[in-house]
């Protein structure tokens, strides 16, 4: 069957607010990245400066890990069958434990505190564990043979490595404990950008592209072996990194990064092949952002490449920029824009309510120029690694209104579609 002609069970939605309201809060998170950019200008000199550290995790854990898991709230139940046991209450304390736990790890990453990092690794990995805990109990019925299903699988694995990777990295920084922190951090980066939001992505990708876009299916070869062979590599990557030792060759170690690479080209040219093909008259902002993401990833991938075979931080730093505000920000923004009006005219439609039409719900023209500032910021970020003051300060200028501008125009859907709730009771 292919992706995306799955049966959709849109009556097992969640109610609207349980994925909005992570949605939500992740925009929040987004803003103060840009907030923390604008006060601490010098930040993206290096990957590994105290305040680069803050910066990617209120990126990755803040807004990325909070869309992620509002999303899977929303498609587990509709796309895999999955029941998810007390998904309020479930929501509710994800939300609380996940959102508190990446503003204390943010925050101690930046002001060098292991205690609030240790409070903060402590609280998501508590709120990571309880979701998988209800995921894996919702699956167990879940549509196990179908692609999409399978892939939401895969990425929850990917998701509990990157966690425990990332407890242990907090661990090694806030206690001391002598784990090789390179090679950790290598792993954590690796299975967070592949093996967890790039299987998510494309599991999601399969469903969502063809219905909102408008393009033909992904090729089945494609959607049957790439999240497999992702998490396959991942985990032969690992165990040889884990196992070198400094008189052992690193040759088998940069085959597999290299095939990583290569499979996160793979799926970026598939993506741009397939909206090259779409039956949209006129793509919208979306769409283009959609198409600008993946090309960010292709060259994040070379920068990531470069900075292997170079040996220099600069080329990592740029392909960290490129892979998240690029590639991973831009797909998120992209598919929201889609995801959060067709859940308010959803929702409405269920209510036995006529529902406005989804371009009333969110009007293209605000939409269009909050993306167009989102790809405008891209560059100014990559200038800021200079450690230029003024143009740090403005990239996070433009990357705090980037993320207000997003918040405002989600909450504008969620209060047209509270607004036409209101008007019918």
């Amino acid at each position: 069957m292919s992706a995306a002609r799955l049966p959709l069970s849109y009556e097992a939605t969640p109610p609207f607010y349980v994925p909005l309201s992570f949605f939500l809060t992740a925009a929040l998170f987004g803003l103060a990245a840009g907030v923390y950019l604008l006060l601490q200008p010098a930040s993206l000199v290096s990957r590994w400066t105290p305040g680069a550290l803050a910066l990617t995790h209120l990126i990755t854990v803040g807004f990325m890990l909070l869309v992620m898991l509002g999303a899977l709230m929303q498609i587990l139940p509709v796309v895999a069958g999955a029941h998810l046991p007390a998904i309020r209450a479930l929501s509710a304390g994800v939300h609380l434990l996940v959102s508190s736990g990446a503003a204390a790890l943010a925050w101690g990453l930046g002001d060098g505190q292991p205690t609030l990092m240790q409070t903060g690794g402590g609280l998501l990995g508590l709120g990571v564990l309880i979701f998988l805990a209800a995921a894996a109990l919702g699956l167990r019925h879940g549509a196990a043979g179908q692609t999409t299903a399978r892939d939401l699988r895969f990425a929850l694995i990917g998701l509990a490595v990157t966690a425990a990777l990332g407890v242990l990295l907090v661990l090694a920084l806030s206690r001391g404990i002598g784990l090789p922190l390179a090679q950790l951090a290598n792993l954590h980066v690796g299975w967070g950008w592949l093996g967890w939001g790039g299987v998510l992505m494309a599991a999601t990708s399969w469903v969502v592209v063809p219905m909102f876009q408008i393009t033909p299916n992904y090729p089945g070869w494609l959607t049957r072996i790439w999240a497999p062979l992702v998490c396959a590599v991942l985990a032969g990557w690992s165990g040889l990194t884990l196992a070198h030792s400094a008189e052992a060759p690193t040759l088998p170690q940069d085959t597999l990064a290299a095939l990583a690479a290569a499979l996160a080209v793979c799926f970026a040219l598939a993506t741009l092949l397939v909206l090259r093909r779409t039956r949209r008259p006129q793509p919208d902002a979306s769409f283009r952002t959609l198409q600008w993401s993946m090309l960010s990833t292709l060259a994040g991938v070379a920068c990531a490449m470069l900075a292997v075979w170079l040996e220099q931080d600069g080329w990592s730093l740029a392909a960290g920029i490129l892979v998240l505000h690029g590639g991973f920000v831009s797909a998120i923004s992209a598919m929201l824009y889609k995801i959060v009006p067709f859940l308010a005219w959803l929702h409405l439609t269920q209510a036995r309510i006529k529902a406005p039409n989804m371009k009333k719900l969110l009007p293209d023209p605000p939409v269009r120029r909050q993306l167009l500032l989102h790809a405008a910021t891209l560059p100014v970020l990559l200038l800021a690694t200079s450690g230029d003051a003024w143009a740090g300060r403005l990239a996070g200028a433009m990357l705090m209104a980037e993320f207000a501008w997003l918040l405002i125009n989600l909450a504008a859907t969620a209060m047209r579609w509270r607004r036409t709730l209101l008007a019918h009771h």
